[in-house]
């Protein structure tokens, strides 16, 4: 049971979606226990600051347009 090239590789790409997917719902239910923790113990992103990475570096308009 010899398979050709173009079907181990069609396997490896199917295989990476699977992947990237389930990484995608784990990152989402991650999330929401942590969203879910901090609400109940009332905690603040200022009392988190040393634990939390940064966040995304936001583009201004002029900086878009070009």
């Amino acid at each position: 049971m010899s398979m050709t090239l173009q079907e181990i590789e069609k396997q490896i790409a199917d295989l990476e979606k699977q992947k990237r997917a389930a990484l995608k719902e784990e990152r989402n239910q991650d999330l929401s226990i942590v969203k879910e923790i901090c609400k109940k113990h009332g905690f603040t992103e200022r009392m988190l600051r040393g634990y939390l990475g940064t966040g995304r570096t936001r583009r201004t308009k002029a900086e878009l347009a070009a």
